[in-house]
């Protein structure tokens, strides 16, 4: 049984700390109020956050394998310098951001991360699937987002796939 749009939901812990109206007494309906489509835009809010953060440079030892997941790793790996252009590339570079979702958004339960055949040859932008199963009860709700790669300063831009 999939989530219906009004399900009640709890939001993420940083939704939570965020506070649009500090001064109010009382939280904001829309904090109390937090159905399916707030959570999809919370996740794809979250998902640019991560593919648009660098990790360190730093080789962190297996041995500290809590390291591994922690905020010093935190995001993507500097890519600026990785041959996107050719298959091989594209296909790395869907592992890398695939491994990184499944380290750092324990939202999904299950994630898939392709490149998208080119429509333009000439086009310089990379564009991503990502297909995913957001973790919710009673069962997970599957989701898809397309990202694009710009190519001068490496941001990615999330949108989510409707339908």
């Amino acid at each position: 049984m999939p989530l219906h749009s009004k399900q009640p939901l709890q939001r993420s812990l940083l939704d939570r700390l965020i506070d649009d109206d500090p001064t109010g007494v009382r939280d904001s309906k829309a904090m109390t109020n937090f159905g399916l489509r707030e959570l999809r835009d919370s996740v794809r809010r979250d998902l640019e956050a991560l593919l648009n953060s660098r990790s360190s440079w730093l080789e962190i030892p297996d041995h500290y394998e809590e390291l591994q997941a922690s905020l010093v790793n935190y995001g993507l790996p500097d890519f600026s310098s990785m041959q996107t252009s050719n298959l091989e590339g594209r296909q790395r570079l869907c592992q890398i951001i695939e491994e990184a979702i499944l380290r750092f958004e324990p939202r999904f339960v299950e994630v898939s991360v392709t490149a998208l055949d080119e429509e333009m040859p000439l086009d310089r932008i990379l564009k991503i699937r990502i297909n995913a199963y957001l973790h919710a009860d009673p069962l997970p709700e599957e989701v898809s987002f397309d990202s694009e790669l710009e190519p001068v300063h490496l941001g990615m831009l999330v949108k989510e796939v409707h339908g």
